[in-house]
């Protein structure tokens, strides 16, 4: 039996894919039927990820003044247009399968840790290279620190310093103008930080914008935190008993 048909598979600009079936001898279009229908192109399926801490809205208006007074400043900077955000970590390049095991790990095990408070304490730099980055500084105390490490560990991400940026990677030159302005520059105010949230974006095309993707509340309390850190002190007393014993 000879089989006189070939069939073509068709993909338009929106993805939309369409089989068709043509007769062999004459040409001839038979039959088109839809195989499958998606939004993406096999380039478009790979997203990035980024997982932060969003500050409420009136620490993120404050931050929008200050990079306006910034570009009227010095012009256009990175990150202008920015919302007020804490980074934690970037995942680059993912297939979104592959990402469902990480939220849901992150879901069990932040569960543990509890809302937060965080205090703002005016400003500072990171050391400058080719240029200058200005951020609102986060208050560094024994409850903050350990409170970010526990996060840094569900994230397996190294230790950084939170901060909120106001201005990044601004030519040297540039900052000499904007840094005074914010050096002695007092602004103390807290806030509270109650869920963990995941934005996306394409990882090819043009116009990349990040979107929503999730968010995953703390639900510890602080209660639990305060018991684990009294399990290792008293950890932490143990070893200096042993080994003051080991000395005689």
């Amino acid at each position: 039996m000879v089989v006189d048909v070939v069939l073509v598979e068709v993909v338009n600009n929106h993805g939309k894919r369409t089989l068709l079936m043509f007769q062999k001898s004459t040409a001839q279009l038979i039959q088109p039927f839809t195989t499958s229908t998606t939004n993406t192109t096999p380039m478009e399926a790979y997203k990035d990820y980024f997982i932060l801490l969003s500050p409420p809205k009136y620490i993120d208006e404050q931050v929008k003044k200050f990079k306006q007074a910034s570009h009227r400043l010095i012009g256009d900077f990175e990150a202008m247009h920015s919302r007020a955000h804490i980074s934690m970590k970037l995942l680059i390049r993912q297939k979104p399968f592959s990402t469902q095991p990480i939220v849901e790990k992150l879901e069990k095990e932040l569960s543990l840790i509890e809302p937060f408070t965080l205090q703002v304490n005016g400003f500072a730099t990171f050391l400058p290279t080719d240029f200058t980055t200005i951020y609102a500084a986060i208050k560094s105390t024994p409850p903050m620190e350990d409170w970010f490490k526990r996060l840094r560990k569900c994230l397996n991400e190294k230790k950084a310093v939170p901060h909120i940026t106001i201005a990044r990677q601004v030519p040297n030159e540039l900052a000499k103008k904007l840094w005074p302005k914010f050096k002695d520059r007092p602004w103390n105010d807290e806030f509270e930080i109650k869920r963990l949230t995941i934005l996306q974006r394409e990882t090819y095309g043009y116009g990349k914008k990040w979107k929503p993707f999730t968010e995953i509340p703390f639900r510890g309390k602080p209660e639990w935190a305060e018991l684990v850190s009294k399990r290792k002190e008293r950890d932490k007393e143990k070893m200096v008993d042993i080994n003051q014993i080991s000395l005689f």
